[in-house]
């Protein structure tokens, strides 16, 4: 699945601590946004980036993999919901 999203392409672009990944092939789009944070340890000086997720509008996204035999029913949609955000954060991170 995660190899299947890659022919959308996925670019990323950031707005102060807001970090979106747009994806696009053809006609079909969808993004997902996260929001950066940093986290501070409570015993240790450590400071910690994170990224979390907070809005997905992937309709179109999944449209495409359900038209392409990719998706086979509802069972399948909470791998595809976890497989989704596992690619988008790997763009992210990467970045």
């Amino acid at each position: 699945m995660i190899s299947t999203l890659d022919i959308f392409n996925p670019q990323v672009s950031q707005s102060g601590g807001t970090i979106t990944v747009t994806y696009c092939h053809l006609n079909y789009s969808g993004t997902c946004t996260y929001q950066e944070m940093v986290m501070k340890g409570k015993f240790k000086p450590i400071n910690q980036k994170v990224h979390i997720l907070t809005n997905t509008d992937m309709g179109d996204v999944i449209e495409y993999l359900y038209k392409n035999g990719h998706i086979v029913g509802e069972d399948s949609l909470p791998q595809v919901s976890m497989a989704i955000q596992k690619h988008s954060r790997n763009v992210v991170e990467s970045k």
